[in-house]
């Protein structure tokens, strides 16, 4: 993987930046304390998997203050162009990751459904996770001398492990472990379940015992419901006679039921029909009495009409009278309303010209010049009262002199209220007798309905008379029934009483039968349950033959995992894993050694040495230098060739990392170890990173030392404004 271009805005010191990483090849990474340096490698690792030196805490690389913040990183692998694009709104709490390969028609996502899956898709093409990258292409500080100085040799062996991610195989150990434990309660509960399947089974003889006497005695059970049940059936064959008598004298009750019926109905309607000839000779009486004022009704239905006529008179002569007095008094009363009008208006005036007549007095009786008279309010009210008078004298007199608008209507309504001359009392009377000749009219309708209903009612008697004739015939037929019907009912009960014995032997017959059929269901529900025991038993048995089976096949899985659990542990395939890439840790190692120093300098690793009691063998990871062949202890070497070897060992372990991913590597980053270098050594130091430089397309070292910065061919200075870090290279 070799990183192209990275574009940050509001990622930790950088608010807004584009990087071009493309043209480095090995340059030293400058800048002033806390200018970002680091940052830009934070920056690698955030976008490609969301991590880097402050945790996974994405809000962290965040800049302070803003709400969200975004890394896009380029990079070429195996000759294809990629791009990741990771952002973070702090503020919401929400993510992106987008991933991108370049072709002919420009960015194709990569990207999967979520988060999750892009990331995967991420590390899948690269071939290596966070660990992986940092422990391979980055050598950050406090990392380059991990395996030689500050630790014991089963503290380096510990610390390869977990560069090799072999905890990896401390929780597949502890994986195995619980399946250990697992497989052993299953195991254990099988047990438990074959112990009670067996006591289930142990059943089985008990329950064929039982199965056996039960069966003997369904058996005879059976047999006697048999007889009974046959002894039941020639008696009801007996008493089949009596069945035929109860119907016969179900039928005999329904006839003398029916024959009483009609008998009941037939003298009903004899009381119905002389209660109605009572009814309606009554009516013929009520009649007769109205025929006989006949010609009295008809004279008052002539006399009705003529003083109604007389009536009707009276009412228009009185309506005219009340509407004459109603004009009359209307008109009396507008008459003294206009009176009283006229009366106020002039006594209005009399007393407007009183004082009129008083202030205009005061001319006369005031001993003033005219010019004074002239001048004087008092006076000019006194002047205008005086021109007043005559005015308000001539008002009175017209009014007191004009005649009532009223007397001539009043006069002509009382005349002809005179006119009319209405008698209230004999309007009374002709209203009064026309109300007694109306009462003896109004029976006219009663004296034509007494004539039709005298004929109809005489009708009615003489078919009354018939139909009684006939319901008494009727009545004497029934009764002759009802003897009949009674005789046969008595006939019928007799024998029926005669096999009343019969039937008393039948009911004891059949309750015996019910009982010995109750005892038969009981022995069947018995046998049931005892089948259904034995059903159980022969499936404890198939399940405790199963049982078996997972027993077996779990205590197969158990060894197995139990032998996982083992292999996975310290002594078992890590130790292998180390056994078989320290050879090849070596190898490299020695291969970057003899760049750097010329085959002069070379290391010998051991993972194996002999413990402090004798046989025994402690597990170990010792680094021997070795100088020209011969052994020198690493502490006694300059900084510069203590520089060589521990970068020399972390770009074996970088390569080793690398090659056992299947991930092609084309970066390497160094954050530290050449302050340790004196001015002497520090050619050698440089050899050595221009060694490193031939193994990797992009090296960046960052170092405080100007005169180690000046001897790199590129720099890539790192500065921090307002506007926060750039970054720029120089070539």
């Amino acid at each position: 993987m070799e990183p192209t271009k990275l574009t940050l805005r509001n990622f930790l010191s950088y608010r807004d930046d584009v990087v071009d990483l493309e043209p480095i090849v090995c340059a030293a990474l400058v800048g002033d304390n806390g200018a970002g340096k680091s940052s830009l490698l934070d920056a690698l690792t955030w976008a490609l998997f969301g991590q880097g030196t402050k945790g996974r805490d994405l809000d962290n690389y965040v800049t302070r203050g803003e709400p969200e913040g975004r890394v896009e990183l380029e990079f070429v692998l195996r000759g294809e162009a990629y791009r990741v694009v990771r952002a973070r709104n702090a503020a919401k709490g929400k993510s992106i990751l987008e991933f991108f390969i370049q072709d002919s028609d420009g960015w194709r996502a990569l990207s999967g459904k979520t988060i999750a899956d892009t990331q995967r898709i991420i590390e899948e093409t690269l071939r290596m996770d966070y660990r992986t990258f940092t422990s391979s292409a980055l050598v950050l500080q406090g990392q380059s001398d991990s395996f030689t100085a500050n630790m014991t040799d089963q503290e380096r062996k510990e610390a390869l492990g977990r560069i090799l991610g072999l905890d990896l195989w401390d929780r597949l150990q502890e994986r195995a472990r619980e399946q250990v434990r697992a497989r052993k309660a299953q195991v254990q509960a099988l047990e438990d379940a074959r112990e009670r399947l067996r006591v289930e089974v142990s059943r089985k003889d008990a329950l064929n015992g039982e199965r056996q006497l039960v069966t003997e005695e369904l058996a005879a059970k059976t047999s006697a419901v048999e007889v009974l049940t046959q002894r039941c059936s020639q008696i009801e064959g007996q008493l089949q006679q009596k069945t035929a008598l109860d119907q016969m004298l179900s039928e005999a009750k329904t006839e003398l039921d029916r024959r009483q019926a009609e008998l009941y109905t037939a003298q009903f309607d004899e009381q119905r029909i002389r209660r109605q000839t009572a009814e309606a000779e009554g009516h013929i009486r009520d009649a007769q009495g109205i025929l006989a004022r006949a010609e009295e009704i008809r004279w008052a239905v002539e006399m009705a009409e003529e003083m109604e006529l007389d009536v009707q008179a009276f009412d228009a002569q009185a309506q005219r009278h009340m509407e004459l007095s109603r004009q009359l008094q209307d008109a009396r009363v507008k008459q003294a309303h206009w009176e009283s009008s006229r009366k106020a208006d002039a006594a209005r005036i009399q007393t407007t010209l009183k004082t009129a007549s008083e202030q205009a007095a005061v001319l006369d009786q005031v001993p003033c010049g005219e010019s004074e008279k002239a001048a004087c309010p008092l006076l000019g009210m006194a002047r205008r009262a005086s021109s007043q008078v005559q005015e308000l004298r001539a008002q009175l007199a017209a009014l007191q002199g004009k005649a009532d608008p009223y007397t001539e209507k009043v006069q002509e309504l009382e005349q002809e209220l005179a006119a009319v001359g209405y008698d209230q009392k004999a309007h009374a009377a002709a209203r009064e007798a026309l109300l007694d000749v109306r009462k003896v009219a109004r029976l006219q309708p009663e004296l034509e309905a007494a004539t039709v209903r005298v004929a109809e009612m005489q009708a009615r008697i003489e078919q009354w008379q018939t139909d009684l004739d006939q319901l008494t015939e009727r009545a004497k037929a029934a009764e002759g029934e009802i003897r009949r019907c009674e005789a046969r009912t008595r006939e019928i009960r007799k024998q029926l009483d005669d096999l009343l014995p019969l039937a008393g032997i039948l009911t004891r017959t059949q309750a015996e039968l019910a009982m010995v059929r109750n005892e038969e269901h009981r022995l069947r529900s018995e046998l049931g349950r005892i089948e259904a025991g034995l059903e159980l038993v022969a499936r404890a048995e198939k399940e405790l033959a199963d049982l078996e089976k997972q027993s077996e096949t779990l205590r197969k899985e158990l060894a197995v995992y139990e032998l996982l659990e083992e292999a996975c542990g310290k002594k078992g395939v890590p130790a292998l894993i180390i056994e078989n890439a320290v050879p090849e840790i070596e190898r490299l190692t020695n291969d970057m050694l003899a760049r750097m120093a010329g085959g002069r300098l070379a290391i010998q690793l051991e993972t194996q040495v002999e413990g402090k009691t004798t046989g025994t063998v402690q597990e170990v990871l010792r680094v021997t230098v070795l100088e020209e062949g011969a052994e020198r202890p690493y502490q006694t070497y300059s900084g510069a060739e203590r520089f060589m070897v521990d970068l020399a060992l972390r770009v074996a372990l970088s390569k080793f990392l690398a090659n056992r991913a299947g991930a092609e590597i084309r970066l390497f980053v160094l954050d530290e170890g050449l302050g340790s270098c004196d001015t002497t050594n520090r050619q050698v130091v440089m050899d050595a990173i221009q060694a490193v430089a031939e193994e990797f397309s992009k090296v960046l070292v960052i170092t405080h030392i100007a005169e180690l910065q000046d001897s790199f061919p590129q720099q890539m200075v790192v500065t921090k404004g307002p506007d926060g870090s750039k970054a720029r290279l120089i070539a």
